[in-house]
């Protein structure tokens, strides 16, 4: 009897000050503690919703490193022609023809320049090309061409393959054959160089002596050679 009267003197004692079952009676109170630990595993669940956000913020990483990665390859064409296309007088006595001015445009636009030969470049790594048209008084006249290829492995596979197309074998004063070499046209020399990515032609036309014609074309591409950085 007496102990019957402690334990709901205990439960009264409980209900008036809001105290929960597991707070009272530990005999009868083993589900509360599985309610606490039921706690602990809440705040698990909070925890691994934290590591979930932070996977979403690696993947937005990813995405702005594959961004900057595309645009690391991008030339522009009309930077690249200023850069390399010769002032008047720069080459002395040299002037741009008034009747063909600048072109510049990436590889896959030169179909526009030279229909039919285009391919060529472009298969070998073309990026972006430059045509300039010189003349010295009434009778010389150079076309200059630039390309960069990406690569130096490219460029000089470009003069290689010039090399065997044209049966070149005039020699440019002061490069070896496998930087520049030059091919007989009427009138003057074609010179095909490459210097790093960058792939050159010097054509010049209305000389009476070849030779006098690669020297010539030696002074354009040290001038070339000058602007690469």
């Amino acid at each position: 009897m007496q102990v019957r009267i402690m334990r709901i003197s205990l439960a009264v004692v409980c209900l008036l000050f809001g105290l929960g079952g597991s707070g009272c009676g530990s005999n009868d109170s083993g589900t509360g503690g599985s309610g606490s630990t039921g706690g602990s595993s809440g705040t698990g669940g909070g925890s691994g919703s934290g590591g979930s956000g932070s996977g979403g913020s690696g993947g937005g990483g990813s995405s702005s490193t594959g961004g900057s990665s595309g645009s690391s390859s991008t030339l522009d064409p009309t930077a690249f022609g200023l850069k390399y296309k010769f002032a008047d007088n720069e080459m002395s006595g040299w002037t741009a023809d008034p009747s063909s001015p600048l072109w510049t445009g990436k590889g896959t636009d030169l179909e526009a320049r030279i229909d039919g030969g285009n391919m060529a470049y472009v298969s070998r790594g073309c990026l972006v090309a430059m045509y300039q048209d010189l003349v010295e008084g009434a009778e010389a006249a150079c076309e200059v061409v630039a390309m960069d290829f990406g690569t130096e492995a490219n460029a000089s596979a470009m003069v290689a393959y010039e090399q065997q197309l044209r049966g070149a074998t005039v020699p440019i004063p002061q490069y070896d054959a496998s930087t520049a070499i030059g091919a007989e046209i009427l009138g003057g020399v074609t010179a095909y160089a490459h210097f790093k990515s960058l792939y050159f032609e010097v054509q010049l036309q209305g000389y009476a002596d070849q030779s006098t014609a690669a020297s010539v074309a030696t002074q354009f591409l040290q001038k070339l050679q000058a602007k690469i950085p």
